[in-house]
């Protein structure tokens, strides 16, 4: 009786080994094998986004989208980059044009301004691959981009044109030298 709970035991640690192995490769082949920066989100929103603005509150990610001429500004919760959420669209109680100043969690400080100020002019751009050195090319393009805007800590990329708010996600592919080393590291630890 009790080598037969031996058994059982040494069968459900021998699966239990396997199954990390199993999800540990899986994890390993979801990186990217080459560099990259990719669409990961998309928002349609109504009117030209002209800025934005990222905070964090708790452990929740904002992004506050400021519509042309600031007469509105839209909040986003941004904490799942790939599938952000509309919390919250204001317009400008006032009527008048407002400039954000500065943003806090879920609270911003906008400066009333006295007369409208003239949008810079659309931009196109790219995301370009160098993967093929003989033969870049361009994976995508965003034109008329009226607001762009990085969050260098979660490696995000946001564009707004007349389609939407773009979220892009920079991605290193993993050195396959450092990636020997730390195998090695690991065996040796053993």
């Amino acid at each position: 009786m009790f080598s037969r709970a031996i058994h059982s035991v040494s069968l459900a640690l021998t699966l239990t080994c396997f199954s990390v192995g199993l999800a540990a490769n899986d994890k390993h082949a979801e990186r990217p094998v080459e560099d990259q920066i990719r669409v990961i989100a998309h928002i349609p929103t109504d009117g030209n986004i002209v800025r934005f603005l990222t905070t964090q509150h708790y452990r929740r990610n904002y992004l506050y989208a400021e519509h042309q001429s600031g007469s509105a500004v839209t909040l986003i919760d941004i904490t799942n980059k790939s599938h952000p959420s509309l919390l919250a669209d204001m317009s400008n109680p006032a009527g008048g044009p407002d400039n954000l100043v500065a943003v806090a969690g879920d609270a911003a400080l906008a400066e009333m301004l006295n007369q409208q100020s003239s949008s810079p002019a659309p931009h196109t751009f790219r995301i370009l691959s160098f993967a093929d050195r003989l033969h870049p090319m361009v994976e995508q393009e965003f034109k008329g981009v009226t607001a762009m805007a990085r969050d260098e800590k979660r490696g995000l990329i946001f564009l707004a044109n007349s389609d939407g708010i773009w979220i892009l996600q920079q991605e290193l592919a993993p050195d396959p030298e450092a990636e020997k080393e730390w195998e090695h590291m690991m065996l040796d630890a053993r």
